[in-house]
């Protein structure tokens, strides 16, 4: 009998035809929520943001591989899997340009007033009602980047076409992307106090959680701006609301939040100088089919008995028995 791979309902909808490469070594099933009654037998699976933890892994017993459909896997319980045998993958590099596009188009659409510009126009403009409050040039600005890991150079790369000063802190300094793109490494405090616009671009573990906090926002220009395309909980969303009532800082354009969906009564929400969007700076159709690619490609290299390609970093010195 062939292996029984399973494809989650938050893996964004893997193209068929991209999956049809697993058929031929094995069983490929696209199931719904809830799926409980699916795991048993089932020794791969391409899973979304639905917690990989102790309580699902009891249900999938003869489970060896775990293949998360993005670069971040904070829902995976890397050091349950280790202990019980299964390898866990996620699909980095692939989904870099997207999220950096994505970044760009939120700083730009919250320092024009874009989403609101548009609303006005459509319902306001010809009659003459209101106005659309004055935005911010680039120009004379100073970027900060929190974290020069593949998706904060792609934002770098693309800020070369803006007449912005730019900065960046990272915890492993790179002086061959300094020289090359003009861009100054500081402290942590030194990038919250001189930075205009501020986009977050870290892991989410827990060194991060929670590293914008209340001490953060105090550090920050009036004006300033938080841009996060990384993890909604490295941003303390208590703190920021304060921040944002408080005048401390100037605004934020958010993507993803600290339970998602977020609530529709969440503060930020109703705030005029707060843009959001719903976890989406990876959702364009080349990005999500890169990953769609990345993901079954994981799978497929376990089904032929080969180490998968793109095991996250804590496993990748762990032996793992391959399959027969």
């Amino acid at each position: 009998m062939k292996p029984k791979v399973l494809i989650s309902p938050d893996t964004m909808n893997i193209p068929e035809d991209v999956s049809a490469v697993l058929k031929e070594y094995a069983d490929v099933e696209y199931v719904k929520r809830p799926y409980d009654d699916k795991l048993e037998g089932v020794e791969a699976i391409i899973v979304g943001t639905e917690p990989i933890n102790a309580e699902f892994l009891d249900k999938a017993p003869e489970l060896k591989l775990v293949a998360r459909f993005g670069v971040g896997y904070d829902s995976v319980d890397v050091e349950e899997c280790t202990r019980r045998g299964v390898i866990a993958t996620h699909t980095p590099e692939v989904l870099s340009s997207g999220v950096a596009d994505h970044t760009w188009a939120m700083i730009l659409g919250h320092s024009r007033h874009i989403p609101l510009a548009g609303l006005h126009t459509r319902n306001r403009w010809a009659k003459r009602e209101g106005s659309v409050p004055f935005g911010w040039d680039t120009e004379g600005k100073t970027l900060g980047i929190l974290g020069l890991g593949r998706i904060g150079l792609e934002v770098l790369k693309r800020s070369r076409g803006f007449p912005l000063k730019v900065i960046y802190h990272d915890l492993l300094r790179r002086e061959d992307y300094e020289d090359e793109y003009d861009v100054e490494y500081v402290g942590f405090d030194e990038l919250l106090e001189r930075s205009d616009i501020l986009t977050v671009h870290v892991d989410l573990n827990p060194s991060s959680r929670s590293i914008f906090g209340v001490n953060e926002f105090e550090k920050m220009k009036p004006t300033s701006v938080i841009v996060n395309t990384s993890r909604g909980p490295v941003v303390n969303e208590s703190a920021l609301i304060d921040a944002l009532r408080e005048g401390k800082i100037g605004g934020a354009a958010l993507d993803v939040f600290e339970t998602e969906p977020t609530p529709l009564d969440n503060p930020l929400l109703s705030m005029p100088n707060v843009l959001v969007t719903p976890h989406i700076a990876s959702a364009s159709w080349e990005t999500r089919r890169k990953m769609a690619v990345r993901s079954t490609g994981n799978v497929l290299s376990y089904l032929k008995g080969e180490r998968p390609p793109h095991i996250v970093l804590e496993q990748r010195d762990k032996e793992f028995p391959l399959r027969q």
